[in-house]
Formats: C-alpha cells, structure tokens, sequence
C-alpha cells in the first residue's frame, strides 16, 4: 500500500484518521467547496425571485439539472480526478441502491406529468410544485428550498 492510501486508527483529536490520506480535504478542495456552496446560495437567492411556471423559471430548474448531469459524464469518464469525484469511491453504487429510487423517480414524475398535462383546473390536480409553490410563497423560504435542492442534488450526484 502507498504512503498516500495508508490507513491509520481513528482517535479522539482525529476522527477522519481511518479514511485513505489520498481523499481527506485540503485547504484547496475546502476553498472550492466554500466557494461552490456560496454560488449555490447566490443562483437560489437569484432564482427565488422568478415568477413561477415561466420560461424563466424553467431555465432556472435546467442549469443546475444540466451542471449535475455534465458532472455525472465527468465521473464516468475520468472516475478519480476533478473536483466531481465520488466522495467515497471505494464504495461503488449497486443496483439493489439505485433501483428502488428509480421506481420512485419514475412514479413521482409519472404523478406529475399526468397532474400537470390534466385538462382540469390546476387546483383539482395538483403537481407536486403547485403545492410546493403555496409552500413556498415567501421569497426566503424559498431560497432556503433552492439551496436546499442544490445541495442535496450535487451530494447525490458525487455518491
């Protein structure tokens, strides 16, 4: 084993001592998480205050959708180098994981493009962002729920 993959025993000044010294976090990759998470809560402070259900908003909802799926072709074709490395890639993702979110996936948008595409009021079929809109109606709550989605977004795509 490598002086950079050694594993040491974890201790009570050092809890991180039994992860490989090769993936712990630098002042760098500290400073560019720093700097990520307060771009993320500039475009949620941003993206707040577009009115809901328009083009604009749906661009809104696009850019970040497309950053973490440009971030997963990343993964796939250089797995161990950049700042979208798995966080812990000693640890592949199986399918018995990623199946059952699948089914989730598939029923919750099932649920909403029926809702959304229903030639009745909106008010009889809600979508889920309908009732997440009533929610949401003040602008900080809802920076609070775009950061919130953003972070959760980009820690599920680097798993």
């Amino acid at each position: 084993m490598s002086a950079g993959r050694r594993r040491r025993l974890p201790t009570a000044r050092d809890p991180t001592a039994h992860l490989p010294t090769a993936h712990l976090p630098t002042a760098g990759t500290r400073r560019a998480s720093a700097a990520a998470l307060c771009a993320a809560a500039l475009y949620a402070a941003l993206a707040s205050g577009v009115k809901p259900f328009t083009i604009l908003a749906y661009a809104a909802v696009a850019l970040p959708s497309v950053l973490c799926v440009g971030v997963l072709v990343a993964q796939r074709s250089r797995p161990g180098a950049g700042p979208w490395r798995r966080l812990d890639p000693a640890r592949p993702t199986s399918e018995g994981t990623v199946i059952p979110w699948l089914v989730v996936i598939v029923v919750l948008l099932g649920i909403e493009l029926a809702s959304y595409f229903h030639p009745g009021p909106r008010a009889d079929y809600p979508t889920i962002s309908f009732g997440l809109n009533a929610l949401l109606r003040h602008r900080a709550a809802k920076a609070a729920g775009w950061l919130a989605w953003i972070v959760l977004g980009w820690y599920l795509v680097r798993r």
